[in-house]
């Protein structure tokens, strides 16, 4: 895979060891790793509640913009996904 870039078709997907669970008493997003769990902010959860598998990185950035529509979001977006890939929170789906 040597010079592919996954945000160009990749869909982004939370690993199968990796769940996101509501905290009520914290009223924040938590997630959930084999031998951690990580408080995530307002944004990287609304990030990663949209990473299922289904939508392209620019789908996923249309949604948001959408309902941020004044903010610059891709190159943040871009950079959140590559350190969630990193941290292995997150995988690539890759289209057949």
């Amino acid at each position: 895979m040597s010079g592919h870039d996954p945000t160009q078709d990749g869909r982004p997907k939370l690993r199968a060891s990796v769940k996101m669970r509501y905290d009520p008493v914290r009223k924040r997003f938590v997630l959930l790793l084999p031998e951690k769990a990580v408080l995530l902010s307002e944004t990287a959860a609304e990030i990663l509640q949209l990473c299922d598998g289904g939508s392209t990185v620019a789908e996923l950035i249309a949604d948001l913009e959408r309902k941020y529509p004044t903010a610059e979001l891709r190159a943040d977006v871009v950079e959140f996904l590559s350190q969630a890939v990193s941290k292995r929170w997150v995988e690539w789906v890759l289209p057949a």
